[in-house]
């Protein structure tokens, strides 16, 4: 007898309007933002109905906007009026949150909108690109992979191995050549019609991270990060159940070999809710410790420390836990849990100048966020958060119920509003710019820019833009010189770009 999927699909298509926005950012909204409703009463008068303006009033897209355009900005001008120019102050009109809301709704429009997919195709600098330190040049190392690729990690002889999604894993040579699917690695098991149905984007059976164990020139382990299909697990018996497991194995022969199973989610917390919001990355600190990441796969259990959903886990390289995680034996919580309260975690790394984790992670509209992973911690979702739901209204899921307040968090060491749908970061490590020693590398899937930020004392302490528009920038890695490689997705197909050092003189 077949699975009754009728009831899969409600869960799916009631889901989209979060799940759908986390990842593969196309939003789904259900209603009206209310901030349109108000703007449309207050303002539209004088800014037309498209921020386009009108006699009465300037445009707010298209220009500049005196005092500037972030959502700080724009509240503070929103509520304390331009008496001088005939706007009022609507601060006694509109509470706070319906004038961050309207903030919120300009500052997107001015960014083009939150309703984006693949996004434009990829174009590189055609001369080398010159930043505050250095100049570089951005080259093509391949293409022709799958549209939605996940990770990429650079081996010491110059070959790549790529994760795909909804494929498999591959290699790719030094030459750029792109080699077939590595037989014997985790199934991805994506031919169900229900996938197919959903345009498969919604996913069960995905392979996520791939990273090099740290003595990988010795022992040869590479970790990989995936979702299992597991329609027995919890009792379930829909096709799209699956949950978060880490491998680790070799490649001998061109074929996976040696598979171990260093941890996974325990059976209960199987999830019927889209590889979308899995979180799926690894990184590794300097003790012999690996970090992962779990989404939250539900909007249950991310608070509860009984289940796996939107936590960090950290575990020995061989899946051993270790006895100094904050939660081992505390009665009830997972031994494995490091931080939790994440909801789409996109970017995971170690930072051995502040020996921390770190993660980027998606908010919801607005709010996505880097973090500083601090053992124990609370970082706040679903109770809390930078930005707002999709229909404008304030981040408060359980807080009515919850005896935790705002103080009790980890605020997010930076915010991006509105969403610029961050994605993976690296710590930059190498000899081609020195300058850059030890800054962080943040990609962007919106925006598709690439962005280097400076910590100093666990805080951001400057940024620069140094490529802007380059594609949808899905993961980095630095190979041996310092270079960097940068994994693009497009719907014309994956592609590995590289920066190094532009000629002298260019």
């Amino acid at each position: 007898m077949q699975p009754d999927r009728s009831g899969l699909k409600f869960l799916v298509r009631a889901s989209l309007g979060i799940l759908l926005s986390v990842e593969l950012c196309v939003v789904v909204v259900a209603a009206e933002p209310v901030e349109r409703s108000t703007y449309v009463e207050h303002c539209a008068v004088c800014h037309g109905e498209s921020l386009e303006g009108t006699v009465q009033g300037v445009a707010l897209v298209g220009r500049d906007i005196s005092g500037g355009d972030s959502v700080d900005a724009l509240s503070t001008a929103i509520a304390n009026g331009k008496t001088e120019r005939g706007m009022p102050a609507w601060r006694s009109i509109l509470d706070e949150q319906a004038i961050k809301s309207l903030a919120l709704m300009i500052a997107e429009r001015r960014a083009g909108g939150f309703f984006f997919g693949l996004g434009d195709e990829p174009t590189l600098p055609s001369q080398p690109v010159q930043t505050r330190w250095h100049a570089f040049s951005v080259e093509p190392v391949a293409h022709g992979l799958d549209p939605r690729p996940f990770s990429i990690a650079v081996r010491a002889d110059g070959s790549i191995l790529v994760t795909e999604s909804m494929r498999g894993l591959r290699i790719v040579s030094p030459a750029g050549e792109v080699s077939d699917l590595v037989p014997g690695t985790p199934m991805m098991d994506l031919d169900d019609p229900a996938l197919a149905e959903e345009g498969g984007f919604i996913g069960a059976g995905w392979l996520m991270d791939v990273a090099l164990h740290p003595d990988f020139a010795k022992n040869k382990w590479i970790y990989l990060h995936h979702t299992q299909r597991c329609s027995r697990c919890a009792q379930e018996t829909n096709p799209l159940t699956s949950r978060n497991v880490l491998v680790r194995g070799r490649i001998r022969d061109g074929t996976w070999v040696d598979e171990e199973t260093v941890w996974q989610a325990p059976a209960f917390d199987a999830s019927v809710w889209g590889d979308a919001v899995a979180g799926g990355r690894i990184a590794f600190d300097d003790n012999g410790y690996v970090f992962i990441t779990v989404g939250m796969r539900s909007m249950h259990g991310i608070q509860d420390l009984s289940t796996a959903y939107g936590k960090t886990h950290r575990l020995h390289d061989d899946g051993r836990i270790p006895s100094d995680n904050p939660f081992f034996g505390v009665p009830g919580a997972l031994d494995t849990i490091w931080t939790y309260g994440h909801r789409s975690p996109q970017g995971l790394v170690y930072d051995p100048q502040t020996r921390n984790a770190w993660n980027t992670e998606h908010g919801p509209r607005g709010g996505d966020e880097l973090n500083r992973l601090l053992p124990g911690r609370n970082y706040g979702w679903p109770l809390f958060s930078d930005g707002l739901n999709y229909d404008g209204t304030e981040v408060a899921w359980g807080r009515a119920q919850s005896e935790i307040e705002l103080e009790n968090t980890e605020p997010a060491v930076k915010s991006w509003l509105p969403s610029i749908a961050v994605s993976n970061l690296v710590v930059y490590e190498g000899a081609a710019f020195p300058e850059w020693q030890g800054d962080f590398l943040i990609g962007s899937l919106k925006a598709s820019d690439l962005v280097r930020v400076e910590i100093e004392d666990g805080r951001v302490a400057g940024e620069e833009l140094l490529v802007k528009d380059l594609g949808r920038i899905r993961d980095f890695d630095v190979d041996e010189r310092g270079w960097i490689y940068i994994l693009l997705e497009h719907q014309t197909g994956g592609r590995i770009v590289r920066l190094k050092p532009a000629p002298t003189g260019s």
